[in-house]
C-alpha cells in the first residue's frame, strides 16, 4: 500500500519516527527508571485527564509518598511532591518528552502520567513504552478527536481499550451502559480486568462525578486505603457548575469541556433535564471539522426539542454549521466582531447563555476576560445536590 505523500502525513510519520527513535535510544535507562518506581498510573480517556492526574498526585503526596505527575493539558507541567515546573516544548509535541521529564526527578515512589496520545498508536505507545502502568484510569469516552481516534464513541472506546497493555487493570469512568459492555468485551480480549465506576445515584448528575469516585476505585486496585467521605464531598463541590451573574444576565463558560456529551452534562446540571431553554454561544474552529459536525448534531437536537430557541455561532466553522442546522442561527465573524458585542447580543435573547465549543483562539480568551470582568456574583443551579463541603482541596 502506498502511503499518502502529503505534508501532513510526512509530519505525522516523522513525529512517530522521532518518538520511537528517542524512546529506543534512552530505552534501557528509562526501563530501569520505571522499574524503580513502585506504583505507575496512566490517566487516559477523553475528558478530565488533567484534573484526575493532579488529584491522584495530591492524594499520594499527602500520604507521604514521593510522587511525580506529568500533566499535559493546556498548560503542561511536571509536578514532584507539590512543586511544579513547566514542560518545555517546541512547536510540535513529542512523546519522548515523557522520558525526559521523568529523568529530571529522583526518588519516585508513585508516578502518574496523563496520556497525551490522540491516536490509538500514540496512546498505546505512551502506555507501553513510556509508562508500563500498574493500572490505567480511563476517565470516560466522549465525542472528541473524531479525526484520529474514531468516527463515533464506540470507535473511540475501541481505540482506548486496544491501547491498554495486556493484563493491565483498568478503572473506567464511562457511565453509558452500552459502552461499558463494549469496553468490558474489548478489555477481556487483552486479559485486562476492568472496574466500572459506580457513583451514588444522588451524585450521578454532577459533571465529572466519575473522576471523583474513580479515585477510590484506583486506590482499591492498588490496595490503598479509601479516600475519606469528606474529601470526596469537597471534590464533588468543585465540579458543580455555577452561573456567573452579570449586570445584564447570566452566563456559564463551558467551552473548555470541548465535547458535546460533557457540554450537555454541564448544561443539564445548570438548568435540570426539563429546565428552561438556554442560549448557546458556540465558537467553532475551521480546523476542527469533526468537532463542528458533533455540534451540528447536538445543537440541532436542542433546537428541535425546544431546549434552545436560537444559537449564536462564531468562528471559522460558522458557515458550515449554519448550512447544516435548521433554526434561528446568528453568525459572527470572529476577526471583525468584538467578543463583548457578541455576548451582549446573546444576553439580549433573555435566556441564560452557555458558551460552548473551543477555547483556543484569541476571541475566546478575550470573551473569557469580558465575562470575568463583568461578573458581580455567582448562582448555584437548582435541582442538583450541592455537596456540603465545597471548599477546594
Amino acid at each position: 500500500m502506498k502511503l499518502p505523500d502529503t505534508e501532513a502525513a510526512r509530519r505525522v510519520f516523522g513525529e512517530l519516527a522521532a518518538s520511537v527513535s528517542n524512546a529506543l535510544g534512552a530505552g534501557v535507562a528509562h526501563r530501569r527508571r520505571l522499574g524503580d518506581i513502585d506504583t505507575r498510573i496512566v490517566v487516559s480517556g477523553v475528558r478530565g485527564k488533567s484534573t484526575a492526574t493532579r488529584w491522584l498526585h495530591d492524594v499520594f503526596e499527602r500520604r507521604g509518598y514521593d510522587t511525580y505527575a506529568k500533566i499535559t493539558g493546556n498548560h503542561p507541567v511536571s509536578v514532584y511532591n507539590g512543586t511544579e515546573r513547566a514542560v518545555k516544548r517546541d512547536e510540535q509535541v513529542r512523546l519522548y518528552e515523557n522520558e525526559r521529564e521523568l529523568r529530571g526527578v529522583e526518588n519516585v515512589d508513585v508516578a502518574i502520567f496523563e496520556n497525551q496520545g490522540i491516536r490509538q498508536y500514540t496512546t498505546r505507545l505512551v502506555n507501553q513504552s513510556f509508562v508500563d502502568p500498574h493500572v490505567v484510569f480511563l476517565t470516560n469516552v466522549r465525542e472528541d478527536h473524531l479525526d484520529t481516534m474514531g468516527r463515533d464513541r464506540q470507535q473511540i472506546a475501541r481505540s482506548l481499550a486496544r491501547a491498554v497493555p495486556r493484563g493491565t487493570p483498568v478503572v473506567s469512568g464511562e457511565s453509558d451502559e452500552r459502552l461499558q459492555s463494549y469496553l468490558t468485551a474489548e478489555l477481556r480480549r487483552r486479559d485486562a480486568p476492568v472496574t466500572h465506576v459506580d457513583p451514588p445515584e444522588a451524585d450521578a448528575d454532577i459533571p465529572g462525578v466519575e473522576l471523583v469516585y474513580g479515585l477510590s476505585d484506583i486506590l482499591d486496585v492498588l490496595d490503598e486505603p479509601p479516600i475519606p467521605a469528606s474529601e470526596l464531598d469537597r471534590k464533588l463541590g468543585t465540579m458543580v457548575p455555577e452561573w456567573r451573574v452579570l449586570p445584564n444576565g447570566y452566563v456559564h463558560d463551558a467551552a473548555s469541556v470541548n465535547d458535546v456529551q460533557s457540554t450537555e452534562l454541564v448544561r443539564r446540571a445548570l438548568v435540570g433535564p426539563d429546565g428552561p431553554p438556554t442560549v448557546p454561544l458556540v465558537f467553532l474552529r475551521a480546523d476542527r471539522r469533526g468537532r463542528t459536525a458533533s455540534f451540528v448534531r447536538y445543537l440541532g437536537r436542542l433546537l428541535d426539542n425546544g431546549a434552545a430557541e436560537c444559537v449564536y455561532v462564531v468562528g471559522g466553522g460558522r458557515q458550515a454549521f449554519a448550512a447544516n442546522v435548521d433554526g434561528d442561527i446568528r453568525q459572527y465573524d470572529h476577526t471583525s466582531t468584538a467578543p463583548a458585542d457578541v455576548l451582549d447580543d446573546a444576553l439580549s435573547a433573555r435566556g441564560r447563555v452557555v458558551v460552548m465549543g473551543n477555547t483556543v483562539d484569541d476571541f475566546m480568551r478575550e470573551l473569557a476576560d469580558v465575562i470575568r470582568s463583568r461578573t458581580v456574583g455567582t448562582e448555584r443551579p437548582l435541582g442538583i445536590r450541592v455537596p456540603e463541603h465545597v471548599d477546594t482541596v
